[in-house]
């Protein structure tokens, strides 16, 4: 009996003391945790920023650590996050964009005496990521146009725009950087992504020159060259657009031998970009057209002679899905201003940017999110008026990770070392494959938010905001990479 008792104490005494070693082990391991993350974001080279990170738990909602998770900060290209979530959670995966080629006139025998017209709610997908080549589309109609026997147009070809207001720019975009992709031109009528890709090669001796190639050749724009070609150091090529013309200067010095590359300015007027290439494109497959290409803008569009249309050809863009992937994962800005406006002329019937912001700031307080604490200023973050806090980043990733369209969310966002902005980044980490989020860059702002999974299969949802940085952009990368390594490893 006396052996029971004393087996049974020994017992009693070992489990007791193995409950409170795994707690105690887990305890450290989450202070250890905290401590490692701590250290990383108090790197000197940071002394001057400002850094806002929230680290909550999607199964628990417990917050594995915080550092001015209220407060604000200017989001960078997070800010597509909010852009696209409403957009998911408004028109679905499946909404696609529309575009019509109509006339005013009448058609006889295989003349069309009037205009054609044609309209769009914003379709950004004419271009090369869709189509194999960015003029497909008018290939189609034009093949379809021929096809009801239509060999001839007397009028002009009509650009209307109108589902979009005529402000072509974000809210505080930087004036020094409106000739480049990134700062296209937003309108209802979107070709190319209202940019020219322009291949530039080097000669390869003293016998050839200076290769330019566009992958979409027009009238619309022209090439201007001042290029000196050197046989050594280092290429200093700068490609600008003076503003309000379409007058595209190549200039600097080029290594003879050296590597083709690319450059992509912007272009103006988008509406007029659109028309003159259709245009074109018609008259090259063999209609012939009297008029010319015109932004329905320039003309008294709502006279009589334009209030009764025919819809010749009705197209549709592809999903709303695809999309938006390539809106997140590419980080494209034109797509994200263009949805912000969509979502406006959706329920507004006029594609504004302040009638899209209304319908984001409705879907955020569905959130949790009260109109007035952040500031959404444009849809693409280019813009240094937006505010956003970690804390609020983290209650939209939430509530998508709980939302029907929770798949189709987290396979958007760019997928590090795999797709997107991050396909470079975290290789050879348990974070490759695993941590989806979206990046953000401006000057002196960096974010990543998103989603990273820990190694006991536990998923978090992140928020790494830094305003008032200095370091490079290789530092910042070292340390937000290296805290998303301590979770992606980590095991409670």
């Amino acid at each position: 009996m006396k052996k029971i008792t004393i087996l049974f104490n020994f017992l009693l005494f070992f489990s007791i003391g193995c409950s409170t070693d795994v707690t105690s082990v887990k305890t450290n391991n989450f202070q250890n945790l905290k401590l490692q993350i701590t250290e990383i974001f108090d790197d000197p080279r940071f002394e001057n920023a400002f850094w806002g990170v929230l680290i909550q738990s999607l199964e628990t909602g417990e917050i594995w650590y915080a550092r001015n998770p209220n407060k604000l900060f200017m989001p960078a290209s997070n800010e597509k996050i909010p852009t696209s979530a409403t957009a998911l959670l408004n028109l679905g995966p499946d909404f696609t964009f529309t575009s019509t080629l109509s006339y005013a006139g009448e058609i006889k025998d295989s003349i069309l005496f009037g205009d054609l017209i044609v309209w769009s709610n914003g379709d950004p997908t004419m271009y090369n990521r869709f189509y194999s080549d960015a003029r497909d589309v008018f290939w189609q109609w034009a093949d379809s146009l021929k096809k009801l026997g239509i060999k001839k147009i007397t009028g002009n070809v009509i650009g209307d725009d109108n589902a979009f207001d005529d402000e072509p720019f974000g809210d505080g975009w930087s004036f020094d950087g409106l000739d480049v992709w990134y700062s296209a031109e937003i309108g209802a009528l979107q070709l190319n992504e209202n940019c020219v890709d322009l291949k530039i090669f080097p000669p390869k001796d003293n016998f050839n020159d200076v290769k330019i190639i566009p992958n979409l050749q027009s009238n619309y724009y022209k090439i201007f060259q001042e290029i000196e070609i050197i046989d050594s150091g280092r290429t200093s090529i700068s490609v600008t657009r003076k503003f309000g013309t379409n007058d595209i200067l190549i200039k600097g010095k080029l290594v003879k031998g050296s590597n083709e590359f690319e450059r992509t300015p912007s272009i103006t007027n988008p509406t007029l970009f659109y028309v003159t290439v259709l245009k074109e494109t018609f008259e090259e497959k063999g209609i012939l057209i009297d008029g010319k290409p015109i932004d329905c803008d320039e003309i008294n569009y709502f006279d009589s002679e334009y209030t009764e249309q025919t819809i010749l050809i009705e197209h549709q863009s592809a999903p709303l899905k695809d999309i938006l992937a390539g809106l997140m994962k590419r980080s494209q800005n034109l797509y994200a201003e263009t949805i912000a406006k969509l979502l406006g002329w959706k329920e507004y019937k006029l594609g504004s940017f302040s009638n899209g912001r209304n319908v984001v700031e409705k879907t955020l307080e569905k959130m949790g999110i009260e109109k007035g604490t952040y500031q959404y200023r444009d849809g693409s973050g280019l813009t240094r008026y937006n505010y956003i806090s970690p804390e609020q980043i983290v209650k939209i990733l939430t509530y998508m990770h709980n939302s029907e369209y929770w798949p189709i969310w987290y396979n958007i966002q760019s997928i590090a070392g795999v797709d997107g902005t991050l396909r470079n980044r975290m290789k050879e980490t348990k974070c490759e494959g695993n941590v989806h989020a979206k990046t953000g860059t401006i000057s002196n702002v960096r974010a990543l938010s998103g989603y990273v999974t820990t190694a006991d299969r536990e998923m978090l949802a992140f928020s790494f905001l830094v305003n008032s940085y200095r370091a490079s952009s290789q530092a910042t990368e070292e340390l937000t990479d290296g805290v998303l390594e301590l979770l992606a490893n980590f095991k409670k």
